[in-house]
């Protein structure tokens, strides 16, 4: 596309977004999730331009506003604010503190239509203190610790205890109030447990806090699994970190916190002692869906210190593989999940050769041999690097784990019907389908014939009868394999690496996490010859876009002329071979976008600068933006998506130089809505700073309920001679419906 065309296709876009009419409630206030130190409020919202009156939806209770069930749907108004907590308003007796509310502002247009608003929050403070530091359950607390909190709503005076016995922190009485929100309890010992507790007075009342409590250096800790972990599985085996100098630890667990926490060693929950050297606990095979309390005692020659008491809950689904156990040495993950390259004999296991695929499982670099960063949960996933056109190898790429003991086999228990895995894939795979096979031959395909090139996590739900309508015996399965290609009908393909993790069975679908709704790399992008900076350099730069892309560089002074359009490839947005751009412009930190790949999208008024164009102070500064396709959002729910993509920006101010950039989104081809904005004023609460030049950023973007598509609009504009700002590896996801 010329910039002719682009300047007029820019031309038009904008009137077409300057003639829409904004529809819906927006700009809440008090702002969403803010906190309102008062019990009484005054709701306010801006309207659209065809806004007739609006629906109140408030209460406290998400789904409830949600819906608009029970009470929530206040009434319908002219006016744009809304008042509650006094007499004669919802909630007459005043707002509950320590209480979150949702408010729903739905605009009824003149012509009838309703536009249903995104649901906004408000919290009121809690009358107790809270958000203690030492955290509660915290480990390895510094000796000198001074200790702090959030002070309760109101609260005029606050009144600590401390000791190491829990009773008697709990149940203490009459200490001494005090006006500040620290505390020194003075030098704490090693391998002790300790208790805390703060009571606020707010000059009516005295609101006896929660206990809180954490250990110093040497005392037993790092409980497996983590306190207050989700989704364990129903075999795990609990350990943790001997205290320094104990003798040996007692042991307790169950499902009551309280007889957990009070238990003896003639308690039920007493699961006996264990020597130094035997920090474990295999509890047998838990409940589904339940919590589980256990406790830790470092027992002396002369005295028992009693531990904390942690919790976890189990999974309401079976664990197959969540890949978290595997180590180097003594279960190396290939020896489980064998591929393509096999292994050598170690221990009693012998030798394997491999399974003639072009399937290849781990990692050599990490110190578990599994990945380590690229994780759907937990702290540990299986990279698989498939090769399906390897010579010698069939054109399909698998691995395969056998089941039986520490891998439930019989896929029954509890009446589960779904089989479930979290696979990613990157835009860079070749496109090849992926499948699971049971026993070798039961073989189920992805939807999507292209799913190794999802490059975000995603879920993949399998009703298990597909596999027993192969003949699968769903009591007693034999191996799983996942794989990528054609097993039934073997084609040459490509390469690529791919990540798998949790994968259970369970009694429903689970939730497939975020969808991938748009993305872009510039990979696509057909680069040409450069005609002003290094000019005849081929295959290296364009300012025309991936199609249906808009650049618009109108507001580059000078432009429209080779002699007064500054270096020309930089005169506006470009697409250009990164490590051509960071070479011609003499680096200044360019390499440093190692997050940017190939071919990245670049705004830099610092090399723009470079050659001759009118005087930016009176002919208006460098400003260009670049436009997205309209991105198809219908299936996602409101206030879901989120914009990701790879940044390098460097800032520069002063009287010259204030180079800023911002993100802005059209629902619908209405009036678009700033979403980010970086300046370079240090003294701005928007400054961005220097140290950006390589960033994922991650924004959070209202998509509202009635919202079908969205254009996206990367600007950058009050620019001289700055720096740059440049973006690749641009993905949009969403919550489906």
């Amino acid at each position: 596309m010329s910039q002719k065309l682009i300047y007029l296709f820019s031309i038009v876009l904008v009137l077409c977004l300057a003639g829409s009419a904004w529809s819906g409630a927006s700009k809440p206030s008090p702002a969403d999730g803010a906190v309102v130190e008062d019990t009484w409020i005054t709701l306010g919202w801006t309207g659209g331009q065809n806004a007739a009156s609006f629906d109140v939806y408030l209460g406290d209770n998400f789904e409830d506003v949600k819906d608009g069930a029970g009470d929530t749907l206040r009434g319908n108004q002219a006016s744009t604010f809304f008042v509650a907590g006094f007499p004669g308003y919802p909630y007459p007796d005043g707002l509950m503190p320590g209480t979150t509310y949702y408010w729903r502002i739905d605009e009824v247009q003149t012509d009838g239509a309703v536009q249903q608003g995104t649901i906004w929050s408000f919290k009121i403070p809690s009358k107790i203190a809270t958000n203690p530091d030492p955290a509660d359950g915290a480990e390895f607390v510094d000796l000198n610790a001074i200790f702090t909190w959030t002070p309760g709503f109101g609260a005029k005076l606050h009144t600590i205890y401390f000791g190491n016995d829990l009773d008697e922190v709990s149940n203490a009485t009459g200490g001494s109030p005090q006006g500040t929100i620290t505390y020194s309890p003075g030098p704490l010992e090693l391998e002790k447990v300790y208790y805390w507790r703060v009571d606020e007075f707010d000059a009516a009342n005295t609101y006896k806090g929660d206990v809180w409590s954490f250990t110093t250096p040497g005392a037993a800790g790092n409980p497996q699994p983590a306190n207050a972990a989700v989704n364990v599985k129903q075999t795990q085996i609990l350990s943790w970190t001997p205290a320094d100098n104990a003798a040996s630890h007692d042991v307790y667990m169950g499902t009551d916190q309280d007889a957990v926490n009070n238990a003896t060693t003639a308690s039920p929950e007493y699961k006996g002692n264990k020597a130094i050297g035997n920090e474990t606990l295999d509890p047998g095979t838990l409940a589904w869906d339940t919590a589980y309390c256990w406790r830790v005692d470092a027992v002396y020659a002369d005295n028992t210190v009693k531990g904390l008491t942690w919790s976890f809950t189990t999974a309401d689904f079976l664990v197959v593989d969540d890949f978290e156990d595997y180590d180097i040495g003594n279960n190396e993950i290939w020896w489980a999940w064998k591929d393509g390259l096999g292994f050598a004999e170690h221990g009693t296991e012998p030798a394997f050769a491999g399974n003639g695929s072009g399937a290849a499982v781990g990692d050599e670099t990490t110190a578990s041999y599994t990945e380590e960063t690229i994780v759907h949960g937990g702290s540990q996933s299986i990279p698989l690097w498939y090769d399906n056109n390897k010579e010698g190898y069939f054109n399909y790429s698998e691995t395969e784990l056998t089941l039986g003991g520490t891998y439930p086999s019989d896929w029954t228990v509890n009446d589960v019907n779904t089989l479930t895995l979290y696979f990613r894939g990157s835009s860079q795979n070749a496109a090849d389908s992926m499948y699971v096979a049971l026993n070798g031959s039961a073989v189920v395909a992805h939807d999507n014939p292209n799913a190794s090139q999802i490059s975000i996590w995603s879920g993949w739900n399998i009703e298990l009868q597909a596999f027993a309508d192969q003949g699968v015996d769903l009591a007693n399965v034999k191996t799983i394999a996942i794989g990528l290609g054609d097993k039934n009908n073997p084609q040459a393909g490509g390469t690529g690496k791919m990540y798998f993790d949790d994968i259970r069975l369970a009694t429903a679908a689970a939730p497939v996490g975020p969808v991938l709704l748009f993305q872009e790399d510039f990979e696509s992008v057909v680069l040409g010859t450069s005609l002003e900076e290094s000019a005849g350099s081929e295959e290296i730069w364009t300012d025309t876009p991936p199609e249906g892309w808009v650049i618009d560089e109108s507001g580059i002074p000078g432009i429209g002329s080779l002699a007064t359009d500054g270096m020309t490839e930089w005169a506006g947005w470009a697409l250009t071979d990164k490590d051509w751009w960071a070479s011609v412009a003499g680096d200044q930190r360019r390499t440093e976008y190692t997050l940017g790949q190939g071919t990245v999208a670049v705004a830099d008024p610092d090399e723009w600068d470079d050659t001759d164009h009118p005087d930016s102070a009176s002919e208006g500064w460098y400003k260009t933006y670049m436009s997205t396709p309209a991105i198809d959002i219908s299936d996602s729910q409101a206030n879901t998506i989120q914009l990701v993509f790879d940044s390098s920006w460097r800032p520069e101010f002063d009287s010259d130089y204030h180079q800023t950039a911002n993100i802005t989104a059209s629902f619908n081809g209405a009036e678009p809505i700033e979403i980010l904005l970086w300046v370079s004023d240090p003294s701005s609460p928007n400054y961005k700073d220097d140290n950006s030049t390589n960033e994922t950023i991650t924004v959070n973007v209202e998509n509202p309920p009635w919202a079908t598509h969205v254009v996206f609009t990367f600007g950058l504009y009050d620019a001289g001679n700055d720096w740059w700002w440049a973006i690749d590896n641009i993905k949009l996801t969403g919550m489906p419906k």
